[in-house]
């Protein structure tokens, strides 16, 4: 079987989980035997392949997924999508940017049919990949799609982060049994709210992670929030044994953003029996079950409460989250479960 791989252009300019996804499952797909190519526009012919998998479901995608269907290659799409009202109101930029993410969220309610670049990738799909139930649920009640094609694949792991160890992290800087934040420095991210929320805890803040260019003031505004109780520590690249290290190293691992879906660097962490404070928004919940404590991201005092009642999570308690993790949440699972769903499209020829 061979598969080409696609995502949006400005895809990896900013590198996050959904990035992730696409490399991690890549690399299971080859170990099961799959060829995947990582597709080049410029030299690539849609012909060679015999599914064209999109990761994202974002509208400059469209043109590429017509291309395919026109040439009878099935169409496999990793929506990674999540939409609300809160993250509408909540999410940085100006009046402008809220207004349209809140009229664009109305319209999806109100009338699910209604054309968009977004609901087109979903149409010109053959099978989609949410990665999760409640993922699955915002796609049929948002966009119209029926369950019939939505097959969720559940996000993972490297096996790594289930053997870290705090040494490599504890020696280089020095810090260990702190607060762990980790990803891009964005309003989204939210760091801003649990920068505040920590405040007068007594407890040592860890954030890491590159800002945003698109929000420089944003990260400055986090700067000038910060106390001595703040660390701010530059990106880890996902390859580098000093990101499990870091994950080993702290007590609680927090993702305050506006939402999670379900947030790799949560799962990892937990992996590393970090104990775990996560926003309840997106499809945390789903993952995470009883073993972590929930927050609304838009109530600082919350976040403080959630991050405080982390810290009293029993061993017990994260030692089943982890095995949790291990069961099911493996890159090697995600593989065997894409793979699934290309032998499911392409039987129907």
């Amino acid at each position: 079987m061979k598969v080409a791989f696609y995502s949006y252009p400005s895809a990896f300019q900013n590198p996050g989980g959904g990035e992730i996804q696409l490399l991690k499952t890549r690399e299971g797909l080859e170990e099961l035997g799959v060829e995947v190519k990582l597709f080049d526009q410029w030299k690539d012919k849609l012909d060679d392949y015999d599914v064209f998998h999109v990761f994202g479901s974002v509208k400059d995608c469209v043109g590429l997924m017509q291309s395919a269907r026109g040439k009878n290659v099935k169409v496999a799409l990793s929506s990674i999508f999540w939409s609300s009202f809160t993250r509408a109101i909540y999410e940085g930029g100006g009046i402008k940017k809220k207004g349209e993410l809140f009229v664009r969220h109305l319209v999806k309610t109100l009338c699910p049919f209604f054309p968009s670049g977004r609901r087109k990738t979903m149409q010109l799909s053959d099978i989609i990949f949410p990665n999760s139930d409640m993922e699955k649920q915002q796609l049929v009640k948002l966009f119209g799609i029926g369950e019939d094609k939505i097959m969720p694949v559940p996000n993972g792991i490297d096996p790594k982060f289930l053997k870290a160890d705090s040494k490599l992290f504890v020696k280089k800087y020095g810090l260990k049994n702190f607060v762990l934040a980790v990803g891009r420095i964005e309003p989204r991210k939210n760091q801003l709210n649990l920068i505040r929320a920590m405040k007068g805890t007594g407890l040592k803040l860890v954030i890491v992670g590159d800002p945003v260019s698109d929000y420089m003031g944003y990260y400055e505004e986090c700067k000038k929030a910060s106390g001595e109780d703040v660390v701010f520590l530059d990106g880890i690249d996902h390859e580098d044994e000093m990101l499990p290290s870091a994950y080993a190293a702290c007590k609680i691992f927090t993702a305050p953003g506006w939402f999670e879906t379900p947030g790799l660097a949560a799962l990892e962490a937990a992996a590393g029996e970090a104990s775990i404070a996560i926003t309840e928004f997106g499809c945390t919940r789903e993952y995470f079950g009883e073993e972590a404590s929930y927050f609304d991201p838009s109530n600082i005092e919350e976040i403080r409460k959630s991050v405080l009642n982390a810290g009293e999570i029993s061993h017990e308690v994260k030692s089943r989250l982890k095995e949790r993790i291990k069961n099911n949440y493996l890159w090697a699972n995600v593989a065997k479960k894409t793979l699934e769903g290309y032998e499911t499209v392409l039987r129907k020829d």
